[in-house]
């Protein structure tokens, strides 16, 4: 059994069946040797899953999304930064912020959603900018 949440964390942010949580719990344990595993050996079992079964992304070029910096440490510090996604891969979107273009795996990233639907001024303006460049 888990002794803390950062065994489990990579786990509930994979969006994973249950039963494949559980697969994954137990290899993680087998990987261990039968001992309780780390974060990181759970989380190297949680993408290797992810990249066999090909979790579509839900991000489209020109949305509005904000930074979720959690355990990446290359946006330590820019929780709350919001961005226009200028790329799209399998995995992971580029965002273009005020600051410069960072490369994130989905799960550091968040639509925004507004409530009225519109944009604010700077996201349109940058967005225009972008479709420019």
């Amino acid at each position: 059994m888990p002794t803390i949440g950062r065994q489990l964390r990579f786990l509930a942010k994979a969006e994973l069946e249950p039963s494949v949580q559980a697969n994954v719990w137990q290899q993680a344990v087998e990987q261990a040797g039968n001992k309780i595993p780390s974060g990181r050996i759970v989380k190297d079992i949680v993408d290797r899953i992810r990249e066999s079964t090909k979790v579509p992304n839900p991000y489209h070029v020109g949305e509005i999304c904000v930074l979720l910096p959690k355990d990446n440490p290359d946006l330590r510090g820019k929780a709350g930064y919001w961005g226009v996604v200028s790329h799209v891969g399998e995995y992971s979107c580029t965002v273009q912020t005020w600051d410069g273009d960072y490369t994130v795996k989905i799960e550091h990233l968040k639509l925004l959603e507004l409530q009225d639907g519109r944009l604010p001024i700077h996201a349109a303006v940058m967005y225009e900018v972008t479709a420019v460049a």
